[in-house]
């Protein structure tokens, strides 16, 4: 049996042999050297806290952080619902922000900007500074992000200019452009004591473009580059092979367009540039950003290298770059824990799949991470029948939905949770975990994704404290199993832990986990845990951590003898009955309490308590709101609280939603909804299960949303519309799906009808279901 990572110990004990598979760490002799006063970034607010970067990580105040940026277009939502969703991203763990000004949307009509409704810029930055959450504007004047033209307006198609470069007769329009944006952002900003800390400029220079919106069927498209950059345009995100011999002309756009966006107003202690697939860059002035899409829509489906380990730094995922890598600290801007669908791929990105990402990356050495979406939306649309979606590229017509951790009407996808026990670790320990460096396994750089029984694993360490990062799941492979048998052996310079001490632990199928050693727990030492950290209390005056296992793991704790008084070793049974106690050689004491996964997916940290709910979360000052979609019985562990770990509950009125549907044929379906509003009802949700291709739904014969069929029913707002259908049907129309649709290999098998009489359009079920709210206060 082959295995190149570790040494495998075969261990006889009378006629039982186990096999144990050893997997080693050499931890390094000499600690990593980070370095500082290189980059022109940085800047104070008015109360004297400074923002800092330096070769390896951010710092706010002297003291390390790794920010968790979540994206959200706030003109892909209405107005009146972005506070709702702030919220929603800081229940999440979300700390930053970013968020495109898509310059077609502001300025659909040359020289007439549209800051207004959903396109009220200044309102929503102003919001997420309400709620103390640092945003990242992403300026442009090119963004990408499926909108028509990559946000360049259409007139400008029509101008006698070179786009994306420093002509003369395109900088003017850009200069106005970011002079308006100047103007809305003015007294936001972090010198400002407000929480607009980052500006990105430009998107994906001299590596990528959009098609224009003005085609001919069947005629290549135009691409959205300066014609001196057309060989060297790409679709998407993905590894830049050929030879760029403009990169200069790129770079001093690039280093323009900072400049212009800095005389506009526009001051921010951090830029940052697109930094993947060789990228234009900007010198020391901005943070080389990264990126890492394991379902990419505009690539063949292949097993991606994003789900194993690396040193990320030194080697960022879609190098080649153009940028010397050991002068900035790896940050993930866009990290896929979602991907869209167009017409002909509509691949899906599961829960799992975001986790393993995610962890794979944090243990490569990334200092900041950032989602492509965080939350998805809604495009606006130009006029009754035109779009801004990147219709060229096969775009929904309206659904950014984008299988965001947050949807395109605010309900969870599966990796909201999952992504939010990473994001709580974060938000209590990065101080810990940015200065560590990563070690990898000799021979990791021959791992291939199609090797299923090496186990794949990192630690990042400073010193003799760590953590092991660990990941048993590959992206377009389901053959994968439970990897059995396994132990690590850390091996210092004075020093070789093994975990666990004695035994073995396993690691599930498709499971990842984050384990810690030689952990500072006051002043005790904790050796080593088989269990992920989680978060961290006050509880009264003494600290009280959180950890939590995944089913098929036994938590074991093992503390320093001489740190601890009395027991130094712990296997709790994990849940709420699982607290213990451990009292240091100092004289103090500190709790410890293992949840089950399930529980800690459940769990939010608010207002410094702990709330273990499956409702949603929306914290505000001294209360939350909690949202249940069918439900109006709400269950909530609050801690700490008189209760402690006691599961309390609290019920709302239900309501029966008045509404009728008629079918007309197979394709057609009408719904009338009577909107009664109710205090104790925040939404009401249209369900509609239906198999076809492309749904669409119309009102007052518009045209307002689409939903690419992928197996899942899709779930409507109402609230949006609610005023319209008072009087009004909601009607839809769906198409039939083809048995040699070119989407089908990526849907689940459950999803793929029987084709034997032909396509299939059928309507399964309608529902309109409340979505319940209540209040807690503390």
């Amino acid at each position: 049996m082959n295995r190149f990572t570790g040494t495998i110990i075969c261990m006889m004990t009378g006629m039982l042999a186990m096999a144990q598979q050893v997997y080693e760490l050499d931890m390094p002799v000499k600690e990593k050297t980070i370095y500082s006063g290189h980059l022109k970034l940085g800047g104070s607010n008015p109360s004297g806290e400074r923002i800092e970067v330096n070769s390896y990580y951010m710092s706010v105040g002297g003291k390390p952080v790794i920010p968790v940026m979540g994206e959200f277009h706030y003109s892909r939502y209405p107005e009146c619902q972005w506070e709702e969703e702030i919220l929603k991203m800081k229940a999440g763990g979300v700390t930053v922000i970013p968020t495109y000004v898509f310059w077609s949307i502001h300025e659909e009509k040359e020289g007439v900007f549209n800051l207004e409704g959903n396109r009220n810029l200044r309102k929503f930055l102003s919001l997420c500074q309400k709620h103390n959450m640092w945003t990242v504007v992403r300026i442009g004047p090119f963004c990408h992000g499926e909108i028509r033209n990559g946000g360049l307006p259409d007139w400008l198609f029509a101008k006698p200019l070179e786009i994306r470069s420093n002509d003369a007769n395109y900088l003017k329009y850009v200069k106005r452009l970011y002079e308006e944006i100047g103007r809305q952002l003015e007294g936001l900003y972090y010198k400002d004591g407000g929480t607009i800390i980052g500006t990105q400029i430009e998107n994906e220079h001299q590596h990528s473009a959009a098609p224009w919106g003005i085609t001919y069927p069947g005629e290549p498209k135009d691409m959205t580059s300066a014609t001196y950059d057309a060989n060297i345009t790409m679709i998407g995100v993905s590894v830049q092979d050929k030879k760029i011999t403009t990169a200069d002309l790129g770079d001093l756009h690039m280093k323009t367009l900072k400049k212009m966006a800095e005389e506009a107003g526009i001051q921010t202690p951090l830029y940052t540039a697109t930094g993947w697939g060789n990228a234009a860059v900007i010198g020391e002035e901005a943070i080389p950003v990264t990126a890492a899409y394991t379902y990419p829509f505009w690539a063949k489906p292949s097993m991606s290298p994003f789900c194993m380990f690396k040193n990320i730094q030194k080697n960022p995922d879609y190098a080649p770059v153009r940028y010397d890598t050991e002068k900035y600290p790896s940050f993930c801007a866009e990290m896929g824990v979602g991907i869209q669908m167009i017409f002909t791929r509509r691949p899906i990105v599961t829960a799992k799949a975001a986790e393993a990402l995610m962890v794979r990356t944090l243990g490569s050495g990334a200092n900041g991470i950032g989602y492509y979406m965080y939350h998805g939306g809604s495009t606006p649309k130009m006029g009754p029948t035109a779009f801004f979606s990147d219709e060229p590229m096969g775009m929904p017509k309206i659904s950014y939905d984008f299988q965001a951790p947050l949807g395109e009407f605010g309900l969870e996808h599966g990796s909201y949770r999952v992504l939010r026990l990473l994001h709580l670790f974060l938000n209590d320990f990065s101080s810990q975990l940015a200065p560590m460096e990563t070690v990898l396994p000799k021979g990791y750089e021959r791992m291939t994704p199609d090797n299923r029984e090496t186990l794949r694993y990192a630690a990042r360490v400073r010193g003799k404290s760590g953590f092991v990062f660990m990941v048993n799941f590959q992206d377009h492979d389901t053959a994968r199993v439970d990897q059995k048998d396994l132990c690590l052996r850390l091996k210092f310079a004075n020093e070789t832990l093994r975990i666990p001490s004695h035994g073995t632990f396993t690691l599930p199928k498709d499971e990842s986990l984050i384990l810690p050693f030689n952990f500072q727990m006051e002043d005790a030492l904790l050796k080593y845990a088989t269990a992920q950290l989680l978060l961290k209390l006050d509880d009264k005056g003494m600290d009280h951590y959180f950890f939590f296992v995944p089913e098929g793991i036994r938590p074991e704790f093992v503390f320093d003898k001489t740190t601890v008084v009395g027991k130094h070793c712990y296997v709790p049974e994990a849940g709420l009955k699982s607290t213990f106690m451990v009292k240091t050689s100092g004289g103090k004491r500190f709790k410890v309490t293992t949840l089950t996964r399930e529980q800690a997916l459940n769990a939010c940290k608010v207002d410094g308590k702990l709330l273990i709910t499956s409702s949603m979360v929306l914290p505000e000052a001294g209360r939350v709101r909690l949202l249940n979609m069918g439900d109006p019985m709400f269950r909530y562990v609050e801690y700490p609280s008189a209760k402690g770990f006691k599961v309390q509950m609290k019920e709302v009125p239900s309501v029966q939603p008045e509404y009728t549907f008629r079918k007309v044929g197979s394709r057609r379906l009408a719904v009338r909804f009577s909107g009664k509003e109710y205090p104790q009802v925040n939404d009401y949700f249209l369900r509609l299960d239906y198999t076809g291709d492309v749904a669409m739904a119309f009102l007052k014969g518009e045209l307002v949303l689409d939903h690419f069929y992928y197996g899942a029913p899709w779930q409507i707002s109402l609230k949006r519309f609610q005023q319209e259908l008072t009087d009004e049907e909601l009607s839809f129309y769906i198409r039939p799906l083809r048995k040699n649709a070119p989407f089908l290999s990526d849907l689940p098998g459950e999803a793929v009808p029987d084709f034997s009489k032909g396509s299939v359009v059928r309507i399964d079920s309608v529902q309109v279901v409340p979505q319940y709210v209540t209040t807690l206060s503390w």
